[in-house]
């Protein structure tokens, strides 16, 4: 007959039975050690009888299961008791065979043990540390986009970046051609990780005092100073999106500087009476940036290289064709033949535009605009004129519109 041999452990407030190491069971699989072992009846009042740590045997060990949660069955057990130590009379004891067998598996568990010991297998070793990135990337609440659930694209690696980069409360500039999804990609980032993001497009900023600190105002022949909204944001946790940083004003930049260094404040010293002078930033508000940055983008100004060496820089590019053209289906609901044509029409324009042969580009804002006007019943061609000629001089024939009307008619 089979025995197994089990021992009493303490695991907190509560006392547990669990297999003794180097078992197997009857179809040659080994027996978990860490594993609860459930008794018949009686046994629990018979495992409290004696002390933790007392081996007990049983001929039966099958591995069950309860809401997900494995532990095995022993039915009756038997104190295994050595050396001067006495059975209470009133308690079942072990057979002869029992205490032989017990015998005999310490003998074999300690061969084992030594030659476990003498490959190296048994040396305790820490658990593998997971990295930052790995974690993120086994956390569901951190999937990549999908084009189907979500309408977006993004590469893995652009957008593991930018999570690792908010979850660590790097502020980080976003940089890349117009309509690459940037602004888009930290909102959808922000409702990902439950974040507010907090939006202030800084291209139309014209004051970045009132916009960013606040404004006197008349108050019942006084003056009381109105704290802007941005003072408000960067107190609590959340996301303060700088859209389009690289159009405000230069003025800016003396604002935002001592809140993205070591400082994490907002100086605010024309508050003047008993208003707040310094306003801390919260611990878990995170400044993120977008930018165009080119000759090709007008009304952009050199940005202050003291401003700039406060970010992480993280550049996002045009999606491929492919799924680009999913994006497009996806979003506007057309054919995605129709899709298709719109972007490798695109494409081949920003590919006139590296060569320098046109002025200007094509964004994808412009592609899902020629989208919208197809699903709306206008024809491909029709809904391109519309939406990509405005952007080029000339005439259909002549001069860059005409260079690039000849595109449509070839795609």
């Amino acid at each position: 007959m089979k025995y197994y041999f089990f021992k009493t452990v303490r695991d907190g407030s509560r006392n547990r039975l669990n297999p003794l190491p180097f078992q197997t069971a009857s179809d040659g699989t080994a027996i978990i050690q860490k594993l609860n072992t459930q008794v018949a009846a009686g046994g629990m009042k018979l495992r409290e009888a004696y002390p933790i740590g007392t081996v007990f045997c049983s001929s039966m060990c099958e591995l069950s299961a309860r809401a997900g949660t494995p532990y095995y069955c022993a039915g009756d057990i038997y104190p295994i008791l050595e050396g001067n130590s006495n059975y209470d009379f009133n308690l079942p004891t072990p057979t002869r065979e029992m205490l032989d067998a017990y015998a005999e598996y310490k003998q074999k568990a300690k061969q084992e043990a030594a030659q476990t010991l003498f490959s190296g297998q048994g040396t305790p070793t820490a658990p593998k540390k997971l990295s930052l990135l790995e974690k993120i990337r086994k956390d569901r609440r951190y999937g990549v986009p999908d084009i189907d659930r979500d309408g977006f694209f993004v590469r893995e690696s652009d957008w593991y970046l930018l999570i690792r980069n908010i979850i660590t409360r790097t502020a980080s500039m976003i940089t890349g051609p117009s309509g690459t999804g940037k602004t888009e990609l930290v909102c959808l980032a922000g409702k990902k990780l439950g974040l507010e993001v907090n939006i202030y497009n800084m291209g139309t900023m014209l004051d970045p005092i009132s916009g960013l600190l606040g404004v006197h105002r008349l108050v019942q022949g006084g003056s009381v100073f109105d704290y802007a909204k941005f003072t408000e944001d960067i107190q609590k946790p959340g996301i303060i999106l700088l859209d389009e940083l690289s159009r405000a004003p230069l003025s800016a930049n003396n604002i935002l500087l001592p809140c993205l260094d070591s400082r994490r404040e907002l100086p605010v010293d024309m508050a003047g009476g008993n208003g707040l002078r310094n306003i801390k930033v919260h611990p878990e508000c995170v400044f993120i940036a977008t930018a165009n940055i080119g000759a090709e983008y007008t009304g952009t100004s050199q940005m202050d290289r003291a401003l700039v060496d406060r970010f992480f820089m993280q550049e996002i590019e045009y999606m491929d064709a492919d799924n680009e053209a999913k994006v497009l289906s996806k979003r506007c609901g057309i054919e995605p033949s129709d899709a298709k044509i719109i972007v490798e029409t695109a494409r081949t324009v920003r590919s006139l535009y590296t060569k320098g042969e046109v002025s200007s580009t094509l964004s994808t804002r412009e592609t899902l605009g020629a989208g919208r006007m197809v699903a709306d019943g206008w024809s491909v061609l029709e809904a391109m004129e519309r939406n990509f000629l405005p952007f080029f001089e000339g005439t259909k024939t002549e001069g860059e519109r005409g260079v690039v009307y000849k595109t449509f008619l070839r795609h």
